[in-house]
């Protein structure tokens, strides 16, 4: 898993100017970019890297500063809903949700509605480092990163979001069910009664020819 930095697939848009000219000027003007990789800090927001129409490449923008139309700008707290968890970041495309739009409910529960374009998720790999973070817990979060219609890019964890596939989801939910996080730890390692022999060894007996 690689540390700090990792690749991403290229996404075609528009880095908002006022995050070229630290927030003094630019508001309302736009410069085509290609985003290509991401930056994952600890307690930060995921920051992405783009490669702008004018030969610079800008490093560590957060999803406010990016669109692929032109949209008013949201607080950044809309569009994405967790920190990272790690230094540690994997990037991959969930073929299960490849092509597949989805509803992503917002802090202020408003449904927007976005494709999806990839995942983030995080572990914690240096085992000669102290573990402190959180991104291995039963709680653990992952980002699904979705083009919104609206312009936009967000992203979401599962429990903020509702799949549409028309072979599949035919009866989206409207509520929550009563779903409740599992704590539980999965492991079979230590439930296993202990031997003081050999007797755990397998036994191959030789079939008898005939």
């Amino acid at each position: 898993m690689p540390y700090l930095n990792h690749n991403t697939p290229n996404i075609t848009c528009f880095i908002r100017n006022e995050y070229l000219f630290n927030h003094e000027n630019g508001y309302g003007e736009y410069t085509p970019a290609n985003i290509h990789s991401v930056a994952s800090i600890e307690n930060r927001v995921p920051l992405f890297e783009a490669f702008l129409s004018n030969g610079v490449n800008w490093t560590r923008r957060p999803l406010s500063a990016f669109c692929w139309k032109e949209c008013d700008p949201l607080p950044l707290e809309e569009l994405v809903y967790w920190d990272c968890f790690s230094p540690y970041i994997d990037v991959s495309i969930r073929s299960r949700f490849r092509g597949l739009r989805a509803q992503l409910i917002t802090p202020s529960t408003a449904k927007v509605w976005g494709e999806y374009l990839f995942t983030l998720d995080w572990a914690w790999e240096n085992k000669g480092i102290l573990d402190t973070n959180f991104s291995e817990t039963s709680e653990h979060k992952c980002a699904h990163l979705f083009k919104a219609d609206s312009g936009h890019f967000y992203a979401y964890p599962n429990n903020r979001i509702i799949w549409h596939d028309k072979a599949w989801s035919d009866e989206p939910i409207t509520c929550n069910p009563g779903y409740k996080i599992d704590t539980n730890i999965y492991s079979v390692e230590n439930t296993k009664v202990s031997y003081t022999d050999d007797q755990y060894m397998t036994n191959f007996t030789p079939t008898p020819s005939t």
